[in-house]
């Protein structure tokens, strides 16, 4: 596909990099020349030096006959006016990345019909959701949902005394409705019956959901009831997050350190403990008994920031800790700290701009490992050229390091066998290489 996308930062420098990477052709907007410049480090894309409202400019790469305009600059109205420009251009389709949630409310103006916008990527709503799933499920690293909630993506740490390490995954007594569908060791494993796990190796589980509630006791991880969390930094997605929390009964406290933040978090979160303080503070983190919360969250706007909150508050005795960052350079030292969790806000961000760009077949999209794997739900089409041939017999057509995982038939979730036949309808659950996407399209 040829994509055009308006702003150059973090999140539109990687989502170019991984697009390209894909084979689209890609395009880069942006006022700033020395930023356009650092983007050729990164991504084999072409870039435009100017401004997503200059008609002019926008008109000219419609010789590149572009199939769809993603505005990500930092500011709202700018995104919302380039989209509007390139609509009426004749740009096919619009994507605009919104900070506020004002713009989502229907109630009285439909701001995308306004603007002409296709889909609204709300940022801090995302990436909201996302810490709230890790909140909800302490003890793995990542999880996704697909097929409406039937199945499950887990993924968790092997423990340093799991007693079945080194046994092959063929001779593991796993529950009949899961299975290991990827491996991190040093670098990433897309595992056969032959592989083994070993204490300290990241696995990815899929299978149903119900049946991941037995990974507990499979690895001996006791269960953890969630009901109170602390949040450091009173920013946009910590306002999603203690919503998204009230909702379910769960207690919040927000530390922030600016007092007239404080008031209006205050005022906006009456369900909400707000504390004026510094959450890098830890004498405070232990006077406030972080040590009981059970888990904290860091997530100011600043990675520095809460990488040293997270870590503060890990000494301070919380047992779960997640910390927001952006930038995945920062992921080992992370693991080094031994927090679990650290979010990118640029692949929540990716992921959901990856499944507008695969409509049809393709229903949703996850990335994993910096786009190192994606964990795919994709529809079975009348017209597939596998259905009714098994899919032991499919595997001259398959690529490697590719990976049919479930089926959901009629409501019915199955691992994925070398017997089973596709059916039109049927759901599938794929893992693969990111490069395969267009593959899988092709495919299914």
């Amino acid at each position: 596909m040829n994509i055009v996308i308006l702003g150059a930062g973090s999140i539109g420098t990687f989502l170019a990099t991984t697009l390209s990477q894909e084979g689209h052709n890609v395009v880069v907007i942006d006022r700033d020349a020395k930023t356009l410049e650092k983007i050729h480090r990164y991504a084999d894309v072409a870039t435009r030096l100017g401004s997503g409202t200059d008609w002019q400019l926008l008109e000219d790469l419609l010789e590149q006959a572009p199939d769809m305009f993603i505005a990500l600059s930092s500011d709202d109205e700018t995104n919302l006016i380039a989209c509007m420009i390139a609509k009426n251009l004749g740009y096919p389709k619009t994507v605009a990345r919104i900070r506020g949630d004002n713009y989502l409310d229907r109630s009285r103006l439909d701001f995308g019909r306004l603007f002409f916008v296709d889909h609204f990527i709300a940022t801090e709503l995302i990436v909201a959701h996302d810490i709230v799933k890790c909140i909800l499920n302490p003890g793995n690293m990542a999880i996704e949902i697909f097929a409406h909630g039937a199945v499950q993506m887990r993924t968790v740490v092997i423990p340093q005394n799991w007693p079945h390490a080194e046994k092959k995954l063929a001779m593991l007594n796993l529950p009949e409705q899961l299975l290991v569908g990827l491996i991190y060791r040093n670098s990433l494993i897309f595992p056969r019956g032959n592989d083994v796990l070993l204490p300290g190796d990241e696995v990815t589980f899929i299978g149903e959901t119900a049946a991941m509630d037995e990974l507990w006791a499979l690895f001996d991880i006791p269960y953890k009831n969630v009901s109170s969390v602390a949040i450091v930094g009173g920013t946009s997605v910590a306002m999603h997050i203690c919503s998204l929390l009230t909702e379910r009964k769960i207690h919040v406290k927000i530390i922030e350190q600016d007092e007239k933040r404080c008031q209006e978090l205050a005022q906006k979160l009456p369900a909400v403990t707000v504390l004026n303080q510094n959450g890098t503070d830890l004498n405070f983190l232990v006077e406030e008994n972080i040590d009981r919360s059970d888990v904290f969250v860091a997530c100011t706007h600043s990675n520095e920031t809460n990488i040293l909150a997270a870590a503060l508050g890990k000494q301070a005795g919380c047992p779960e800790v997640v910390a927001l960052i952006s930038d995945s350079s920062f992921a080992p030292l992370l693991k080094t700290l031994s927090i679990n969790y650290a979010l990118s806000e640029r692949m929540s961000i990716s992921n959901r701009i990856h499944a507008l760009l695969h409509t049809g077949s393709v229903i949703s999209i996850a990335s994993l490992y910096e786009n190192q794997a994606k964990i795919i739900e994709v529809k079975v089409s009348s017209d597939s050229e596998i259905i009714g041939i098994p899919i032991a017999d499919l595997a001259s057509r398959l690529p490697k390091n590719f990976l049919i995982a479930l089926i959901e038939n009629r409501g019915r979730i199955m691992i994925a066998k070398g017997n089973h036949i596709l059916a039109p309808g049927d759901t599938v659950i794929i893992l693969c290489s990111p490069e395969q996407i267009s593959e899988i399209e092709k495919l299914f």
